[in-house]
C-alpha cells in the first residue's frame, strides 16, 4: 500500500489523468500545557491539468490539447483541550480556495471559497464507552456550472450536527461504533471537492463501524 500521506499532509488526489501538480505544505504542533494542544497547517498545490476542446462548428469535429493551470489553498489551525480527565473539547477552522479556468471546470466549480469550523466534545468512561457530539459551521461561496453551463455565483452557509457512541473492546482489540450524521436531516446546497468522498451530504446518514487491532 503507497503512503497517502507525508509528513501529515495528504497525498492522495483524484485528479485528472496526465496531471502535473506541485504540492507545498508547512505545520506545526505545540503542547501548551499537559492539557491543551495545538497547531496550524498550510498547503498550496499548483496544477498543470490536460483539456480536451472541441471545435463542433466544423466537420470532422476537432479537438485539440491544451494545459489549464489550477490552483488549490489549504489553511487549518486546531485546539485540543482535554480539560478533564474524561471529557476532551476540540475547535478547528479551515479555510479552502479552489480555482479553475472557465474552460476546464471541474467538481462543478470554477471557484469556490469554503470556511468550516467543526466544535467538539467528547465524553470518555472507564467502562470502554466514549460518547462524541460535533457541531460544524459551513460558509461557501463562489462560482458554480449550472446545468452544465459555466458559470453561476452563489453562496450557502448552514450548521450541522454529528452524534456518535463508540465501545472499546477488551485487551485493545478495537473499537464498535454507531452515530449519525447530519443529525436533523439540515437541508442545504453545497458543492464538494471529493466526489468519492463528500464530506457533507444534505440528510441524515447513520453508520455502524468495526475496527479491529490483530496482533
Amino acid at each position: 500500500m503507497e503512503p497517502t500521506q507525508v509528513a501529515g499532509f495528504n497525498q492522495f488526489y483524484d485528479d485528472i489523468e496526465g496531471t502535473g501538480a506541485w504540492h507545498y505544505g508547512v505545520a506545526a504542533d505545540q503542547k501548551f500545557s499537559e492539557s491543551l494542544f495545538g497547531g496550524v497547517a498550510l498547503s498550496r498545490r499548483d496544477l498543470r491539468v490536460p483539456v480536451v476542446l472541441t471545435d463542433a462548428t466544423v466537420f470532422p469535429p476537432q479537438t485539440t490539447l491544451l494545459t489549464r493551470a489550477w490552483r488549490e489553498f489549504l489553511v487549518r489551525p486546531y485546539l485540543f483541550w482535554a480539560f478533564h480527565k474524561r471529557l476532551a473539547a476540540s475547535a478547528v477552522y479551515q479555510y479552502e480556495r479552489f480555482e479553475r479556468s472557465a474552460d476546464s471546470v471541474n467538481f462543478g466549480l470554477k471557484a469556490a471559497t469554503t470556511h468550516e469550523v467543526p466544535l467538539g466534545l467528547r465524553y470518555f468512561d472507564p467502562t470502554g464507552v466514549s460518547l462524541g457530539v460535533k457541531t460544524t459551521y459551513v460558509k461557501q461561496s463562489g462560482e458554480f456550472t449550472r446545468a452544465g453551463m459555466c458559470c453561476e455565483s452563489g453562496r450557502t452557509d448552514f450548521w450541522l450536527v454529528d452524534a456518535g457512541i463508540t465501545y472499546r473492546l477488551p485487551k485493545r482489540y478495537g473499537f464498535i461504533a454507531v452515530g449519525a450524521a447530519n443529525l436533523f436531516d439540515r437541508r442545504f446546497q453545497y458543492q464538494g471537492t471529493d466526489f468519492n468522498n463528500p464530506t457533507f451530504i444534505p440528510g441524515r446518514s447513520v453508520f455502524a463501524r468495526l475496527t479491529l487491532a490483530l496482533q
